[in-house]
């Protein structure tokens, strides 16, 4: 005896097929099966369904599941790296931080520290203070280290004078191998608090006079 293709089950055990493959992202393990069960119960039986297809379907959705629990995962490890880095970061709240700047606001007769970033091979170091204006009001000569070399800055101009409060700029200059070479200058501030930037996740230290830096600004922490 022949059985007559069932068409209208064959559309539905399709149809049936698809929704499984296009829900596995919203969709619960225990939906997707019962699912596969009714696609199973109205398929043509003269053209069963292709057993293949269950396996790609199943290998779909744990895919798909398996990538929501990572990321669900990730994001959980995200939060607590971000509170442990916070945490951590408030230790660093009192003290001083030398970073890459070259200027600053100071006020009348502020000392200011720094150091210069020591060029290979340098024999001397020198750093001028120039005010808001341009003018030139203080030449330095620094003793070169290795590394860094630290210099201090009492206010002062070179008459010995109190400077006014205002913006100063710091540059500083090498002598290598009988060369003037540019040096890069690092200032130093004092971290009042710490932050995390709610869109790109940064912690951000706040210092009370080089403004908001993030930690990889920070070369030196004393």
């Amino acid at each position: 005896m022949s059985v007559s293709p069932v068409n209208s089950n064959s559309n539905n055990a399709a149809n049936l097929g698809s929704a499984a493959t296009n829900s596995m992202s919203s969709l619960g393990i225990n939906d997707f099966i019962a699912l596969m069960t009714t696609q199973l119960k109205y398929q043509d039986p003269t053209q069963p369904q292709d057993s293949t297809q269950f396996v790609a379907q199943l290998a779909q959705f744990s895919s798909v599941s398996g990538i929501q629990q990572m990321n669900t995962s990730i994001g959980s490890l995200m939060d607590q790296l971000k509170s442990s880095q916070a945490l951590s970061a408030t230790s660093l709240v009192g003290h001083g931080v030398l970073i890459d700047a070259s200027a600053m606001p100071v006020n009348a007769g502020q000392a200011v520290y720094g150091a210069v970033s020591t060029p290979k091979g340098a024999s001397n170091l020198n750093v001028t203070v120039t005010d808001t204006s341009g003018q030139v009001v203080r030449h330095m000569s620094v003793p070169v280290q290795a590394g860094m070399s630290n210099f201090a800055w009492d206010g002062n101009d070179d008459s010995g004078q109190p400077t006014a409060g205002g913006t100063y700029t710091f540059t500083a200059s090498a002598n290598v191998a009988g060369q003037a070479v540019a040096a890069t200058t690092l200032l130093a501030s004092k971290i009042d608090s710490v932050t995390i930037d709610p869109s790109t996740n940064t912690l951000q230290l706040n210092t009370d006079s080089l403004g908001t830096v993030t930690m990889a600004d920070v070369k030196q922490v004393f």
